[in-house]
């Protein structure tokens, strides 16, 4: 294959592999107004997809657990009721004929017995159990936090990612119907003798590769829209209303995100929660050391079912203390320091994770803008020389190959510098995430709040 085809062919394929942000779109008629579908509604959306809904049915189901240990220390009030019958035999001295008498005793009938207990003190592991309940409820919530941010970087990826698919469509068309327009020159040309077989062809074959790869963008157009789809789990996509944001620069340094996110990221406060449980955990055991204090009552309800040994009422405090368990206690105690000491090393880990990637992802950020600043430039050069080659060709001072590298460049760079905005928001949307500020997106990049009017946007078929 010539050196040109070579050529050619790469940046045409170079042009594909990058995403589209902002090209400029051909006029293709009367636009038809499409329901529009802003970021902040897709957003809205996310907070009824299934990964929300089952974590809140999580939420509630650690607070019915809660609920359910609330009561620890107040007082078991039961009630027994059983059918007896029993036959006693008492002997006894009486004293004035100084004689032994027995007398056979029969009964039957409902026993019916209301039974008090009371904890006292239970070596602290009744408050212990509680917050740990209250705890999970709590580490729950930030699990909730957690899929909301994840389901924010997924939303925001995806979202803009099918803008940009979509000006790639257009570009590719662009390139088919300004190369397509090249070839009916170069026939015109060439039955004129102004031109060779030679440029004709490399029109020809230009036009076939343009061909190709507006096919395989709208391949890539509808797996993206798929993907969008089964995040907001609708069956159709609506025309999406908000365009990729220009990158702006940002006022705060790679550290002020570094210590927002010790108090804001949800991860902290997982592990912090984690940590308490632990603590909590290590309290139940060392209790289980501990006698234990009630109060305990009963009171018969049928006095007549009452065998006669026994008190119609009573009450009392009661001590317990275990010698010997099944279960080795400081064995117990330990497994629950050595879970507290692995919570406190994943804490520290955590920490430094988050510190890198928030690090890393600040220098991304500043790289994609840089570079869509750079190439802003470039577009501006690769403008003037497509359209200095097309009048040069006009002329017969360029080949057809001439013109179709200059379009085709032309179209890498805008395709470089759309990517570059993707990458852009896409960085900055992990960075929001990783300091547990997605509030701020809309912030530092206000056009993500505007809704624009959109049209012609329909789903390939």
């Amino acid at each position: 294959m010539p050196a040109c085809f070579k050529k050619l062919t790469l940046l045409v394929a170079a042009a594909l592999c990058t995403q589209v942000h902002a090209a400029e779109p051909v006029p293709l008629g009367p636009a038809a107004i499409e329901p529009a579908l802003s970021f902040v509604e897709a957003e809205k959306r996310l907070s009824t997809v299934r990964q929300t809904l089952i974590q809140q049915s999580d939420i509630q189901a650690r607070e019915f657990e809660y609920q359910a240990l609330s009561n620890l220390n107040l007082p078991q009030l039961s009630l027994t009721v059983a059918g007896i019958a029993y036959e006693k035999e008492i002997s006894f001295l009486i004293p004035i004929i100084n004689r032994r008498t027995e007398i056979d005793i029969e009964r039957s009938g409902i026993r019916s017995q209301v039974n008090v207990l009371w904890p006292l003190y239970t070596g602290g592991r009744t408050t212990a159990t509680r917050e740990i309940a209250e705890s999970r409820v709590s580490e729950s919530q930030t699990d909730l936090e957690i899929i909301k941010l994840q389901l924010l970087k997924r939303l925001s990826d995806l979202y803009f990612s099918n803008q940009m698919i979509n000006q790639v469509v257009v570009v590719r068309e662009q390139a088919v119907k300004t190369i397509g327009a090249l070839v009916n020159k170069s026939a015109r040309f060439q039955q004129e003798g102004l031109i060779t077989a030679l440029d004709k062809m490399q029109a020809d074959v230009a036009l076939a590769e343009a061909n190709r790869e507006l096919l395989l963008a709208k391949r890539q157009q509808t797996d993206l829209q798929a993907a969008l789809k089964s995040l907001l789990e609708v069956e159709q996509l609506l025309c999406l209303s908000t365009d990729i944001p220009e990158p702006k620069p940002l006022s705060n340094t790679a550290d002020w995100y570094v210590d927002k996110a010790r108090n804001a990221n949800p991860a902290y406060k997982k592990l912090a929660e984690k940590l308490t449980q632990t603590d909590r955990l290590i309290e139940i055991e060392k209790g289980k050391n501990l006698p234990e204090f009630f109060f305990a009552g009963t009171y018969e309800l049928n006095p007549d079912a009452t065998p006669l040994t026994e008190p119609d009422w009573s009450l009392g405090l009661g001590f317990r203390y275990n010698f010997i368990t099944p279960v080795g206690r400081n064995s117990s105690i330990q497994a629950a320091m050595v879970k507290r000491e692995q919570v406190r090393l994943s804490k520290e880990q955590a920490d430094a994770d988050i510190k890198l990637g928030i690090e890393s992802t600040y220098r991304a950020v500043l790289e994609h803008r840089e570079q869509f600043e750079l190439l802003a430039q470039d577009i501006k050069l690769g403008k003037e020389n497509a359209r200095m080659q097309n009048r040069a060709f006009e002329e017969g001072l360029a080949t057809s190959l001439d013109v179709t590298e200059a379009e085709l460049k032309l179209a890498a760079i805008q395709v470089k510098s759309l990517n570059a905005a993707f990458l852009y928001i896409s960085s900055l949307a992990h960075l929001t995430q990783l300091s547990g500020q997605p509030e701020l997106l809309p912030v530092i990049l206000p056009t993500l709040l505007q809704q624009n009017a959109c049209s012609n946007s329909r789903e390939p078929s």
